[in-house]
């Protein structure tokens, strides 16, 4: 006999939670972003569309990430607005490490491709650590648990 596996499809759901979550966590990555803009290294590609591309992964992973369980405490909500915050911050630096990276491949700098592809994370670790300072990292850490506070606040206000 065969089994039935039914698919979890709550994640594909818009919901008010998710609505709330997205766009909070991309008013925190556009507003930290304002921060990082000015501490980036000059000559990085994509250091003026900084904001939008925060604000983007913002929304993307305040849907993606916090609002996806809602319904619990509150410390729970702000703990996934924190984890939605570190993935934000990881996917930025990667996203301009990677730019940074065909910049530097389209003037030959690489040898081989397998030394391009790894340097896409020396580039990104090396962008996010000279932009990082206190002010940013606050702007971020705030509007994020804001984010997960506005989720279970979408959700308990609206329902599902």
């Amino acid at each position: 006999m065969q089994r039935v596996v039914v698919r979890n499809s709550q994640v594909q759901i818009p919901t008010m939670s998710k609505l709330f979550a997205g766009l909070a966590l991309a008013a925190a990555g556009f507003f930290a972003a304002q921060g990082i803009v000015p501490m980036i290294p000059a000559g990085t590609d994509g250091a003026e569309e900084l904001p939008l591309i925060m604000a983007s992964f913002g929304l993307m992973f305040g849907w993606r990430v916090v609002g996806v369980r809602p319904g619990r405490r509150w410390v729970d909500a702000c703990n996934d607005g924190l984890r939605g915050a570190i993935y934000l911050l990881a996917a930025t630096f990667a996203f301009l490490g990677t730019i940074q990276m065909f910049k530097l491949a389209v003037r030959m700098r690489y040898d081989d491709v397998l030394s391009a592809i790894t340097d896409v994370a020396g580039q990104g670790i090396g962008i996010g650590l000279a932009s990082l300072s206190l002010q940013p990292i606050l702007t971020l850490g705030i509007g994020a648990m804001l984010a997960g506070v506005l989720s279970e606040y979408g959700h308990r206000r609206f329902g599902r």
